[in-house]
């Protein structure tokens, strides 16, 4: 069992809490619901999660097949239940047929939306592990494309129109998290499966874009926030939303500028005391912006 554990790569589940984005923010329309359309709401972004877990770790199996030859060579993923066989083509076959029908019964659960996102993920992924992440600028669009389609299966889920700011944010945030991403590996040369990717993403000038990235994410959050107040959506307590999300984000490229960090984001994000208590804050915020209402 715990071979399937760690292949699933659960610290990657925390992508996946992205889903839950459009029930925080659209808390106005659904607050004064009665208790049971409330608890409906919750179900459904909680069996859309279990959804994109199963498509995302299908999509992980897939990519470690593919790359099974490669991550041998690898000082880290080398250690993956694929990479050094301790699972065999038939258990992987199995565990994700397994995946594959527990997330099609929660998608029906939810709806044909979400049964769509369902299929369109999976086949992404297929495509990024055959090719795509070996094209430079696709890698890395790829991946948004799949925080993208995160959101739009938490829009789904709770059946409420979200903002088009937060998905552009989604956008940059995913963007700036994924080239530093990328940088780290390549620095640490663990872009070994494609040379020109490896030199690609170790060009100097990389440095100028993910502080571009950086001030580009507090921007639009600022716009965003302050488009809402402005058109009567939020008070003036939601400007305060702004401050911890320009911290948290400062605090997060503080770290990879000083330890030069980044190749593994989750770690960050789970491991770092500020972060963890500046996200608590933040969404704490958004319900105190809508009591003082």
């Amino acid at each position: 069992m715990k071979k399937f554990l760690l292949t699933a790569r659960p610290k990657q589940i925390l992508k996946n809490t992205i889903l839950f984005i459009p029930l925080f923010f659209t808390l106005d329309s659904w607050i004064n619901l009665n208790i049971n359309e409330i608890q409906d709401l919750f179900k459904n972004s909680l069996f859309s999660f279990f959804v994109f877990i199963c498509c995302s770790t299908i999509g992980y199996q897939i990519n470690d097949l593919i790359d099974k030859n490669f991550d041998k060579k690898h000082k880290i993923k080398k250690n993956r239940p694929i990479a050094n066989e301790e699972i065999n083509n038939l258990e992987i076959f199995l565990f994700i047929s397994i995946l594959f029908i527990i997330g099609i019964i929660f998608s029906i659960l939810v709806s044909k939306n979400i049964i769509i996102l369902f299929f369109i993920y999976i086949f992404t992924s297929l495509l990024y592990s055959i090719f795509l992440k070996n094209i430079i600028i696709l890698d890395v669009i790829t991946i948004t494309f799949f925080y993208i389609i995160r959101m739009l299966g938490g829009t789904f889920a709770i059946g409420y129109d979200v903002s088009i700011w937060l998905f552009i944010l989604t956008f940059f945030l995913s963007l700036f998290i994924i080239i530093i991403k990328r940088i780290r590996e390549s620095e640490k040369g663990l872009i070994y499966r494609n040379k020109n990717l490896s030199k690609f993403y170790s060009k100097p000038f990389f440095s100028k874009i993910i502080f571009s990235l950086y001030i580009s994410n507090i921007t639009i959050y600022f716009l965003y926030s302050t488009s809402e107040i402005l058109s009567a959506q939020r008070n003036l307590f939601f400007i305060i939303s702004s401050l911890f999300f320009t911290l948290g984000i400062t605090r997060y490229y503080f770290i990879i500028q000083k330890k030069k960090s980044g190749d593994f984001p989750e770690d960050i994000i789970i491991r770092d005391f500020y972060i963890l208590i500046l996200i608590i804050l933040f969404i704490t915020s958004l319900f105190i912006s809508k009591i003082l209402h």
